[in-house]
């Protein structure tokens, strides 16, 4: 049984060795009590696990460390969990940071709405062009539901939330994706009817750098990341199904994004993954009684294949 009112900060963390003291820092800076904070070293190889080893040291009584094989940030989430003892989870990338008053805002916005699984706050970010303190995605307007909101994009930053434990048991765990993890677990919570609550505060700060980020595109469109792109995305696409979420309301920009994919697939020579991917796209239209506007597109690709038929397409447009 999680413990009442304990919150616990999930962080993993890979090869942050000058950062992840910050993070940890804004945990501890809580004014709300009781804490935990589980480190989970997913494999770094810096040297990080002595900074780690040096933050359980200073503060036993609530830091605890866990070291895994890389894996990537969601299964290190859920290593996390799987020992976590709180009521509230709160996950937090390793480069970014919490505002003193987070937890006891969060919690007490989850106290007051008890119908509510999830809270979320004004995440801010500054903005590289212009050096400005602005707020993350939708974080400062009201977010009625998680879906079909995020479906276009995710509208809140991973340490915006704090969740409650049970919602996260019910939404399942993290998969093991290396990008867009984030996106689809959130919207898998969506998906399970997550009520949201919000506190109308700035509360959390994305720290912006040149490194990779834990859930993000730093690195672009790689193969790899390509290949996550789309499993997030067909992952959301058969829970929809399950759901009855196959409207037009909801389908119509998904379709265009699926088409997408298919041809960033196609031209990274993820040749299955592309079928897949034009395939969904296809279903989406079809359920809702209306043609597939990919005729023409696999007509050229049977000729040139989908190397040659995206670049063609690429050079069509400009």
């Amino acid at each position: 049984m999680p413990a009442d009112g304990l919150v616990s900060t999930i962080i993993p963390v890979f090869n942050r060795a000058d950062r992840v003291r910050a993070a940890v820092d804004s945990v501890l800076s809580q004014t709300y009590r009781p804490i935990e904070i589980i480190l989970v070293d997913d494999g770094s190889t810096d040297t990080t696990s002595s900074v780690l080893a040096e933050l359980h040291r200073q503060h036993s009584e609530i830091i605890r460390v866990i070291t895994q094989s890389n894996s990537g940030p969601g299964a290190a989430r859920n290593t996390g969990l799987a020992i976590a003892q709180g009521e509230f989870i709160q996950y937090l990338d390793s480069d970014d940071v919490l505002h003193p008053e987070k937890f006891s805002k969060q919690v007490q916005s989850l106290t007051e709405n008890t119908d509510a699984g999830v809270s979320y706050c004004i995440t801010l970010r500054q903005d590289p062009r212009t050096n400005r303190w602005v707020s993350w995605a939708k974080t400062a307007e009201s977010i009625e539901n998680i879906f079909p909101s995020f479906l276009p994009k995710r509208g809140w930053a991973t340490l915006t939330p704090l969740w409650r434990r049970a919602v996260c048991d019910a939404i399942g765990p993290w998969k093991s994706y290396r990008v867009m993890e984030d996106w689809e677990h959130d919207l898998r919570a969506g998906l399970l009817g997550t009520r949201v609550t919000r506190v109308d505060q700035e509360l959390c700060t994305v720290v912006d750098h040149n490194e990779d980020r834990a859930s993000g595109m730093n690195a672009g469109f790689t193969r790899d990341r390509t290949l996550y792109f789309f499993q997030a995305h067909e992952s959301i696409w058969s829970l929809m199904k399950q759901h009855g979420k196959t409207d037009w309301t909801y389908v119509e920009p998904l379709s265009r994004t699926l088409f997408w994919i298919a041809r960033m697939c196609g031209e990274r020579g993820l040749v299955q993954e592309a079928e897949a991917a034009l395939n969904i796209s296809d279903e989406m239209m079809i359920l809702n009684g209306r043609q597939p506007a990919t005729k023409r597109f696999r007509q050229i690709k049977s000729v040139l294949g989908w190397w040659l038929t995206v670049k063609l397409g690429e050079a069509l447009r400009r």
